[in-house]
């Protein structure tokens, strides 16, 4: 028995995509959706008309609403998808694939992009080319809870996703989670979704997560000198953007231009990857990587 958990905040029509999605799943019919709604929308109103399970809470974050959701559900493999995503047919198959090796408890899927800006594009290809260094991993410790799945053994020994995180609880729980049991990355279960596609939505979302990272690696130590999604050079470009800044405004021009050379060197395989898939987003990712690493150095 396959249980498919939806945790839900005011996504109004997007669910509808992402339900009947489920729905068509070519895995036959032993999984349940389960949806744990803490809308304050019209969201009850259409999600009631599906042939799913429904359980409504006051808002209490993402990591609330998941645990309500293996708490209330059957299945022996518990998987997590977010409402604005959208599962292709063989989504649900491909992810529950490795399963078939009883020595995996966790299976991590990847992402599609469905819109065409440059700033979501570059978000696509900057998690492609983190994804494809994991593909040959025999196991990964960082998994992201808008397309994975784990065996209900997992949270019956390692416990429960972390409610006191708002953000980054899905990576705290992987971390924890890998510790005990084998988990894989499957590069052909990969969903749908609509990245940030906005200059401000960009800033602030890095922002958001150059929060959250301390808080997360000071519950984690030993992901202190990497995990198997986030690069080992990131923070080390946090600090030279930090120092590219403070370079400018003293008007250094040449320690500027050789900090700058250092961050675009510890970027050359991202760089690579761009050549490869999109020459066209190579010189607007100059610029996107620096914006990315001050929102985050700031955050």
């Amino acid at each position: 028995m396959i249980s498919i958990i939806i945790p839900s905040y005011n996504p109004g029509k997007n669910i509808i995509n992402l339900i009947e999605s489920l729905l068509s799943q070519d895995c036959g019919d032993k999984y349940e959706i389960v949806v744990v709604d803490s809308s304050t929308d019209n969201t009850r109103d259409i999600i009631s008309k599906y042939p799913i399970k429904v359980f409504f809470q006051k808002p209490s974050g993402a990591a609330a609403a998941r645990n309500v959701g293996i708490k209330k559900s059957k299945g022996d493999i518990i998987v997590f998808i977010d409402s604005d995503c959208i599962a292709p047919k063989t989504w649900l198959k491909n992810l529950l694939e490795p399963f078939k090796d009883s020595g995996v408890f966790g299976v991590a899927g990847t992402y599609r992009n469905k819109n065409n800006s440059s700033i979501s594009k570059f978000i696509q290809y900057e998690i492609e080319y983190r994804h494809e260094k994991m593909v040959d991993k025999k196991e990964i410790d960082f998994v992201g809870t808008y397309n994975c799945a784990y065996r209900r053994d997992v949270f019956d020994s390692v416990g429960y996703f972390d409610e006191k995180l708002t953000q980054a609880e899905d990576a705290d729980f992987s971390f924890r989670a890998s510790k005990e049991f084998k988990i894989v990355f499957n590069k052909t279960a990969y969903v749908y979704h609509d990245h940030v596609s906005d200059m401000f939505g960009f800033i602030k979302q890095k922002f958001q997560r150059g929060f959250w990272k301390p808080i997360l690696y000071s519950r984690n130590k030993s992901k202190l000198v990497g995990d198997s999604y986030t690069p080992k050079t990131l923070g080390l470009q946090v600090l030279l953007t930090g120092l590219l800044l403070v370079s400018f405004f003293m008007i250094n021009y040449l320690y500027s231009i050789v900090i700058l050379f250092f961050i675009y060197f510890l970027n050359m395989d991202l760089f690579r990857f761009l050549l490869k898939n999109d020459k066209q987003l190579l010189v607007m990712s100059l610029m996107l990587i620096l914006i990315r690493n001050t929102s985050a150095g700031f955050g």
